[in-house]
C-alpha cells in the first residue's frame, strides 16, 4: 500500500514539473527542429558535394577507362589472331604429315590384304586337300564294303547251296531207303 502512495506522490510531482516547464517546451522543440533541419541540410549538401566530386572524377577518368578498354580489346584480338594462326599452322603440318604417310599407309593396307588373301587361299587349299583325302578314304571304304558285301553274298549263296545240296541228298537217300 505504501508503494502505491509513494508512486502516486512521484506521479503528482512529475505532473507539476511538466506543467511548470510547459511554457518553455515549444521554444525548445522549435530549436531542436531547426537544429535537426540544419543538420539534415548540411548532410544533404555534403552528400551532394561528394556526388558531384565522384561524377567529376568519373568524367575525368572516362577517357582513360575507354583507352584501357580499347587497348584490352586490341590485345585480346591480337592474342586470338595469334592462336588462330598457330592452329592453322598445326593443321597444315598435320595435313602434310598425313599426305606424307598416306603412301606408306596404303602399302601397309595392301600388304595386309595380300597376307589375308594368301592366308585365305592356304586355308582353302588345306580344306580342299582334306576333302580330297576324305573322298579317297570314303571311296576306299566303299570298295572294301562292296568287297565284304560280295564275299558275304557269296558265302551266303554257298551256304544256301550247301544246305540245298544236303536237303537234296537227304531226299535222295530217303527215296533210296525202303520204308520201315
Amino acid at each position: 500500500m505504501r508503494d502505491q502512495k509513494n508512486q502516486a506522490g512521484k506521479e503528482a510531482r512529475r505532473e507539476e514539473k511538466r506543467v511548470e516547464e510547459e511554457p518553455g517546451q515549444p521554444a525548445r522543440e522549435q530549436t531542436r527542429r531547426e537544429t535537426d533541419l540544419a543538420r539534415e541540410q548540411a548532410v544533404q549538401k555534403e552528400q551532394a558535394g561528394k556526388e558531384t566530386r565522384r561524377e567529376e572524377k568519373r568524367i575525368e577518368e572516362e577517357p582513360t577507362q575507354l583507352a584501357r578498354e580499347q587497348a584490352r580489346r586490341q590485345t585480346d584480338l591480337v592474342r586470338e589472331q595469334a592462336i588462330q594462326k598457330e592452329q592453322a599452322g598445326k593443321e597444315a603440318r598435320r595435313e602434310e604429315k598425313r599426305i606424307e604417310e598416306e603412301p606408306a599407309q596404303l602399302a601397309r593396307e595392301q600388304a595386309r590384304r595380300q597376307t589375308d588373301l594368301a592366308r585365305e587361299q592356304a586355308i582353302q587349299k588345306e580344306q580342299a586337300a582334306k576333302e580330297a583325302k576324305r573322298k579317297e578314304k570314303r571311296i576306299e571304304e566303299e570298295r572294301t564294303q562292296l568287297a565284304r558285301e560280295q564275299a558275304r553274298r557269296q558265302t551266303d549263296l554257298a551256304r544256301e547251296q550247301a544246305i540245298a545240296e544236303d536237303q537234296e541228298a537227304i531226299r535222295r537217300k530217303a527215296k533210296n531207303q525202303p520204308p520201315e
